[in-house]
């Protein structure tokens, strides 16, 4: 986890950066590999390669949605992988964020207000 600032409103918050499996993750999930063919077939089994290749797939949707998810904008909607796409579409999400923050006044009993880091 590491601490990143929003591009838009400029608050700071925690997110997931990583955006692949690391050497040690591979390690792991080799060892859970090996753990599975023993508890499920009690010997070497080819079927250690299939059990890896699943559970290297499976890291990896998780890591990535992980850091998809993360890297969000929790206070004013801003997402930097939609903005690389599709600006427009992000310039969209943010007004229809922020407009339903300003029409349930939520945000003035928070700490971080959406609204004061922006350019009029």
């Amino acid at each position: 986890m590491e601490y990143i600032f929003c591009a838009f409103c400029k608050h700071g918050r925690k997110a997931y950066t990583k955006k692949r499996m690391s050497f040690v993750d591979y390690i792991y999930v080799s060892i859970l590999s090996l753990l599975l063919m023993f508890i499920l077939f009690q010997d070497l089994h080819p079927a250690f390669f299939f059990i890896f290749f699943a559970l290297v797939f499976v890291m990896e949707l998780f890591i990535s949605f992980r850091r998809r998810v993360s890297i969000q904008c929790q206070v004013c909607g801003f997402d930097p992988v939609l903005y690389k796409k599709d600006p427009e579409l992000a310039e969209e999400k943010i007004k229809t964020v922020l407009g339903e923050k300003k029409e349930s006044l939520d945000y003035l009993l928070k700490s971080k207000n959406p609204f004061e880091n922006l350019e009029r």
